[in-house]
């Protein structure tokens, strides 16, 4: 979880606001507020203890730009010098010139680190970041394949993007209705942050990740602080009773700090979880004078760092990025250690300061008309697009390594599967099933994990003049009357209840079909956390975590459901055990032994050379053979199921398991088969006679 707006100390608002808001040129209290949200914030992604919820910081620094940004707008609107060209004059001088070096260090470092699809995914990322709309790419791409945010290195730039969104509309708003209705402001602010808080609320519970990204749940928290800026300037100065401020400062610091240390990466968020966050910065914000605001928050040290926040925040997430590459390019699996989290963030700091003195500062004081100014950042953004556009559209300058994109063209990705679908219905069209077809058919029936083994399967229909129909939805099992429950995914298990009972509708019906294979990530239905969800057979109790045997029952129950279904519809049913996984990417490994740089880097971070042996121990054990020991339990007491074990083919009898055949790369990260992995996985498999 990321975030970090933009706002910098010179946005604070002029010396003629009312004191309420501003009690001089310049608070310190507010970059000490800044320096706690932004210390929070790189120490829980370097993996700091105790700081669960350090993610919050992104709320506390959504407010202070609301605030301080908010009110500058309306102080202007009011005084009638409002000007959109110096506004964004403002803006781009703040943002852009860090902003800009930090997306140009991450290119370069992609092209010298990355293997090609890596480059070209950083590239798209970076060419969206320069459009202020990298929060709507991660959006619309997080999914089961997308990689993971750990080594996304821009992954931090969503926030900016829903700041400049939220600042492309609130600027038009507070005119608007100075012009027109200026008493209706406040009010509007405020229903807007209302309707905001509600959808986030609603959206947290259908589409988290949208909610997580998106402008529209995040707006209230930015409205908060925009509301309490017009509050203070609309009304006449009464300062407050000395008690009721200190009480008001030790409340807002106190709801600020407790969901740092109180909510974890699993809590629903945004919406009522970031209630304490956003509140608890617009009161200490409110009371300027408090004993916490001027010997607290604005102690130097504090001071200082909120000063360097943007610049640290921009540096820190890249090289925490390329840190994990590093590690997980050489590594038996395991988090990022925290010594290395900690260098990396140390290291961002020093960048930031650099960043800071010779870059962000020596730009902001430019005096250069705001039209011309804004015409030569215009220039430098476009250069920047036509970098990434060419990055990004090369598929990464595959040039640079062309074994290692010899080795990813010759397996695509299966996220680009068409019969791997992410609605709850099946593809019914050609080639995933074809209603003309006259042939005897095979049927697929899974998740992802049978999409991975799908071109072996086809291979192997057509070389027996088989049809081949694939019906797969990702994480879902291919269960009757049961579903995996996913809380990050709340709607999914409904999805694929209603997925597997059209599937097996069409199996049970369709005269063609005469073998039906079940294959899937089954492991899946045995890991039982709020992370990685649990076994369900009644949607009405989805938050109900049943006991490990409870969990057990219910997929046996629902397995057996299946093959009895289509055992009565006259169909020969294949159970795929899954294929073995690993406790790492083998991907990474096989990259750091063709890429020279990022073998020297990670052998230096990890005092471990990274080594490609092709073949490397199974991971994740025992949830391997619980789903294992369970659907041998279930299929003993049924006749005419036959079981594949992958592993045969795979696995040697050390339990060493094959990612790499010579110049094959067999997969395409830690659990999923390439295509030449399906290929390799089946040789020899025949299916048997219809």
């Amino acid at each position: 979880m990321l975030s970090l707006p933009t706002i910098t100390r010179e946005e604070s608002l002029p010396n003629t606001v009312k004191p309420g808001v501003q009690t001089g040129p310049y608070r310190p209290d507010i970059d000490g507020i800044r320096g706690i949200a932004i210390s929070s914030v790189v120490l829980y992604h370097a993996g700091a203890p105790l700081l669960t919820g350090g993610f919050t910081g992104v709320d506390i620094f959504f407010v202070i730009s609301g605030y301080l940004i908010g009110g500058h707008i309306f102080s202007e609107a009011v005084s009638g010098t409002f000007s959109y060209l110096r506004f964004y004059q403002r803006r781009a001088k703040r943002i852009l010139p860090a902003f800009l070096a930090v997306l140009a260090f991450v290119i370069l470092a992609a092209l010298i680190l990355m293997s090609p699809l890596q480059a070209a995914e950083v590239g798209r990322s970076a060419f969206a970041a320069t459009l202020s709309a990298s929060n709507i790419l991660f959006w619309r791409t997080s999914s089961y394949f997308a990689p993971s945010s750990e080594l996304n290195p821009l992954l931090m730039t969503w926030s900016l993007g829903v700041e400049e969104q939220f600042y492309i509309f609130i600027p038009l708003l507070i005119v608007i209705l100075i012009r027109t209705k200026k008493s209706w402001l406040l009010p509007a602010i405020l229903a807007a942050c209302v309707v905001s808080f509600l959808y986030a609320s609603i959206r947290i519970d259908i589409n988290p990740m949208f909610a997580f990204y998106m402008l529209p749940t995040r707006a209230w928290e930015l409205g908060v602080g925009v509301a309490l800026a017009v509050a203070e300037l609309r009304r006449n100065h009464n300062p407050l009773p000395p008690r009721l401020r200190q009480a008001i400062a030790a409340s807002g610091i106190l709801l600020m700090l407790a969901p740092m240390a109180i909510l974890t990466k699993n809590s629903l968020f945004p919406g009522a979880a970031a209630l304490p966050s956003v509140f608890g910065t617009a009161a200490v914000l409110a009371v300027p004078s408090s004993w916490v605001n001027c010997r607290v928050l604005s102690q130097p040290p504090l001071v200082f760092i909120g000063k360097v926040s943007y610049s640290w925040y921009l540096w820190h997430w890249p090289l925490l990025a390329f840190a994990h590459l590093l590690h997980d390019s050489v590594s038996d699996g395991g988090k990022l250690p925290l010594t290395a989290g900690l260098l990396a963030i140390a290291i961002a700091f020093g960048a930031a300061v650099l960043s800071y003195i010779f870059v962000e500062q020596p730009l902001r004081k430019s005096t250069v008309a705001p039209g011309p100014l804004l015409a030569r950042y215009a220039i430098a953004s476009a250069a920047m697009l036509a970098v990434c556009a060419i990055v990004w559209l090369s598929n990464g300058l595959p040039n640079r390594y062309p074994s290692l994109a010899n080795l990813e063209s010759a397996n695509p990705r299966l996220a680009n599967d068409p019969c791997l679908v992410v609605k709850a219905k099946p593809n019914l069209l050609p080639p995933c099933y074809d209603p003309y077809e006259v042939r005897p058919s095979v049927a697929l029936w899974g998740d992802s994990h049978s999409a991975a083994l799908a071109p072996g399967l086809r291979f192997h229909a057509k070389t027996e003049d088989y049809s081949f129909v694939q019906l797969s939805k990702a994480s879902c099992l291919p269960l009757s009357g049961a579903e995996h429950y996913i809380p990050a995914s709340p709607l999914l298990a409904s999805d694929c209840l209603r997925f597997n009972n059209d599937v097996l509708g069409l199996l049970a019906t369709d005269r063609r079909i005469r073998i039906v294979i079940l294959a899937a990530n089954w492991a899946d239905a045995f890991r039982q956390t709020a992370a990685r969800g649990w076994m369900i057979n009644n949607l009405a109790q989805h938050n109900k975590m049943p006991s490990a045997d409870d969990a057990r029952e219910i997929f046996k129950q629902s397995l057996t459901a299946s093959i009895l279904s289509l055992q009565r519809a006259g169909k020969k049913v294949l159970i795929m055990q899954d294929v073995p996984t690993f406790d790492f990417n083998p991907v990474l490994r096989v990259e750091a032994a063709q890429i020279p740089a990022r073998r020297l880097l990670a052998s230096l971070l990890t005092a471990k050379y990274p080594t490609d042996p092709g073949l490397a121990p199974i991971g994740d054990v025992s949830d391997d053979d619980a789903s294992g020991s369970a659907i041998k339990q279930t299929i003993a007491g049924l006749s005419g199921v036959k079981l594949v074990d992958t592993r045969n083919t795979l696995c040697d009898s050390r339990n060493l398991c094959l990612y790499r055949d010579g110049n094959h790369l067999l997969y395409t990260d830690h659990n999923h088969v390439s295509t030449d992995g399906a290929l390799y996985a089946l040789r020899g498999f025949t299916f048997p006679a219809p």
